[in-house]
């Protein structure tokens, strides 16, 4: 054999070989027996470690907290995965403060005053790091929905000046069955609390006052109690300063009593805040803030690990999965334990995203792109560990393919459906098409987990850089319960259990829905890993 026969040889050879591995690692074939690495058993386990009382709700900087990141960390380091941050630890140091404030919030007007009762009346806090701060005699204004789409011909500010004065809004969005108008049931983001924050400080307001109606979600005012806490977080080297000074909720009681004191129908007000013919309307009030904040710095990690790609340029892109860890501590309380364990939310959703990359490490011939694993701390304070990450990406944002993230993961049976909420082009849409197929179920657009109406996850701090990124949520289930059935007991969940002292394990769970998230995840992060192009 002569040197150009061999130099053949060698080169369809190497040509086989790297074909051959493109096959095994995105058949259906191939990757139908990695779905078969993906083990409730194991998924139960690391569930069942995670919302134990010992993890004290997992809260940022407690015991508990940093006994699930070093969990999560061993399990990753027991995987054989690979240490992210400067290829020698899992941990990457999230800086925050924490704050926990005594507030004072009182209205004036048509010649009557009202004190709001912190907790019952009213929930809040002021985006400071200062020991006492205060805000006088605002004007008050009601700005609808608080939203300006133009893509929707949307703009509640627009005849409203709000520069120095307080906002009162609505949650969510306006009502409509029209799938091309706020995408119709679906949540956009315009819907969340977190919108309509931002928003009203890019118009100038320097306080924002939502309203909670039951008409307009479905948690209950204890869920959003429970959520916000005894004590908040900030970044200390925030990337995104657009806040207003002062954050809150009030009930729907005194908001139909403060409409009904200045001459405005509470009632008549929502119907023509949802018209779209609607300006923004001074209230004949004064408003006031005021508090005093015990403060803390502390540190939490996000906690990563990767998969490093076998392409040697392509590796420099990647996929990141993530869900996250942190939850709402322990509370003094007559309800049951006090422990916050955060089971479903978000334990369901860690446990997958080990199982996942535990899967992953046993691939004989690794994906073409770097996968990154990353729980997140301090997502229930505002999505911190992933806005600390964003800022301090290990990989470059324009070398970031996609985000695939897991929060509140399906503890029930499979599914007939599952939902992708999230940003989304063609080639993004063909890999989770693919996806579905190859484990026969549909996608729904039209779905939304009730939480998001007030409070995004993960996913969103990637999309609003431009990272492609999607959240998988439930579906309806196969089984013998109905559709009806097991939507009630979604609906449940959100309305009883989550953020709750009673979201805990329960052994009864079936898990083979959270099995089909993970299979799901995994093919998807898998195809994007191989794919020949990254999404634009």
């Amino acid at each position: 054999m002569n040197s150009t026969q061999i130099r053949y040889s060698l080169t369809t050879l190497l040509f086989a070989l790297i074909s051959f591995s493109q096959f095994f690692c995105t058949s259906p074939e191939a990757v139908g027996k990695l779905d078969g690495a993906i083990d409730s058993r194991q998924i139960r386990a690391h569930l069942k470690i995670l919302s134990d009382d010992v993890m004290e709700g997992r809260l940022p900087d407690s015991k508990g907290g940093e006994l699930a990141a070093k969990y999560i960390a061993s399990q990753f380091e027991e995987a054989g995965l690979m240490p992210a941050v400067g290829n020698s630890s899992y941990f990457q140091t999230v800086g925050l403060i924490g704050v926990k404030p005594t507030l004072a919030f009182t209205l004036r007007g048509a010649g009557r005053f009202w004190r709001l009762a912190q907790g019952t009346e009213f929930l809040g806090r002021f985006h400071s790091d200062q020991p006492n701060i205060a805000l006088r005699n605002l004007e008050v204004v009601f700005v609808g929905y608080g939203i300006d789409a133009p893509k929707f011909n949307w703009n509640d500010y627009a005849n409203a000046d709000v520069t120095g004065k307080m906002v009162f809004t609505l949650l969510n969005e306006p009502p409509s069955q029209d799938s091309t108008f706020f995408a119709g049931d679906a949540l956009t983001p315009y819907g969340t609390l977190e919108y309509k924050i931002k928003e009203a400080a890019r118009k100038g307001a320097v306080a924002i006052v939502a309203i909670h109606s039951p008409r307009l979600t479905p948690l209950p005012w204890r869920t959003i109690q429970n959520t916000l806490g005894q004590e908040s977080f900030l970044l200390q080297n925030p990337q995104d300063t657009t806040f207003a000074a002062f954050e809150a909720l009030i009930n729907e009681q005194v908001a139909r009593e403060l409409f009904a004191a200045t001459g405005n129908d509470w009632d008549e007000m929502i119907r023509r805040a949802g018209t779209g013919d609607f300006d923004g309307t001074e209230l004949s009030l004064r408003a006031s803030a005021f508090a005093t904040n015990e403060l803390r710095r502390l540190d939490s990690p996000n906690v990563i690990a990767k998969l490093e790609g076998r392409d040697a340029e392509l590796r420099k892109e990647c996929i990141i999965l993530t869900a996250h860890y942190d939850h709402l501590g322990t509370r003094a309380s007559n309800l049951n334990d006090g422990i916050f364990n955060g089971a479903i939310d978000n334990a369901s959703g860690v446990a997958t995203l080990i199982e996942i990359a535990q899967a992953f490490a046993k691939i004989p011939f690794k994906p073409r792109r770097t996968i990154l694993f990353m729980a997140t701390t301090a997502k229930e304070g505002g999505r911190l560990g992933s806005e600390h990450y964003i800022a301090n990406p290990l990989y470059p944002l324009v070398k970031t393919m996609a985000n695939i993230n897991l929060d509140g993961v399906s503890v029930w049976e499979r599914k007939r459906e599952l939902a992708v909420v999230g940003t989304l082009d063609s080639r993004l849409e063909s890999v989770i098409e693919r996806a579905a197929k190859e484990l026969s179920i549909s996608i729904s657009r039209q779905h939304a987990s009730e939480q998001h109406a007030l409070f995004r996850s993960d996913q969103a701090s990637f999309a609003e850089v431009g990272v492609l990124a999607i959240l998988i949520d439930s579906g309806n289930p196969f089984g013998k319960k109905t559709d009806s059935q097991v939507s009630s007991r979604f609906r449940d969940y959100f309305e009883t259990t989550f953020h709750t002292v009673y979201d805990e394990y329960d052994p009864s769970w079936s898990l083979l829905g959270t099995v089909q998230v993970a299979q799901f995840a995994l093919r998807t992060a898998l195809y994007l890993a191989n794919a020949d192009s990254a999404p634009k």
